[in-house]
């Protein structure tokens, strides 16, 4: 009898030091946003943010990172540059065609530990309906441990936009959009 209540003690440490080492997060649009910039005539950038669209689930496994699990979707029609003609111009056919995609999604298929706060994300990107495979680099900007549970990541890329089919406003506009990712829970 007492070997087994052991046994059952021992079983039910194991499975809670599993569980407490993957630990699960739902984005929060409210607290989470998708930075961008790209070239404008060679002189100036078009800044702006998708804010209140970006959610999804992390499952951070930092003991065995293969195992996290990362799913990203933003909400094209949430970009905002704090002009609304240019937020009209970029949201329309020629460039984002947010009508025909409203989604901008990521899931990983793998995940490398770099160190203690970044982590490398491969996994397939759909953008303007094109899907490329490809690595993300993540960057852990807190996990607090209060009762709450916030945790935060940024994540950083750069894509070319002509590689996701959309052509508008070239060369006008540059072929580079970088990113960053504000994933807060």
């Amino acid at each position: 009898m007492k070997k087994a209540i052991f046994s059952a003690l021992l079983l039910a440490r194991a499975v809670t030091q599993a569980a407490a080492a993957s630990e699960t997060y739902e984005i929060n649009p409210e607290n989470s946003s998708v930075l961008f910039k790209v070239r404008l005539l060679w002189t100036t950038n078009i800044e702006g943010r998708f804010y209140g669209g970006v959610s999804g689930r992390v499952s951070l496994d930092s003991d065995a990172p293969q195992k996290s699990i990362v799913k990203l979707e933003i909400k094209t029609a949430t970009l905002n540059t704090g002009l609304s003609s240019l937020n009209n111009e970029i949201k329309g056919a020629a460039f984002l065609d947010v009508e025909k995609y409203p989604l901008i999604t990521f899931k990983n298929t793998s995940t490398q530990r770099v160190n203690d706060q970044q982590y490398n994300l491969t996994g397939d990107l759909t953008f303007h309906g094109v899907t490329k495979h490809l690595t993300l680099r993540s960057n852990l900007i807190g996990q607090s441990k209060d009762s709450k549970g916030r945790a935060g990541s940024d994540i950083y890329l750069v894509i070319k936009r002509s590689e996701f089919g959309i052509k508008g406003y070239s060369p006008a506009i540059g072929d580079d959009i970088f990113l960053t990712i504000r994933v807060r829970n």
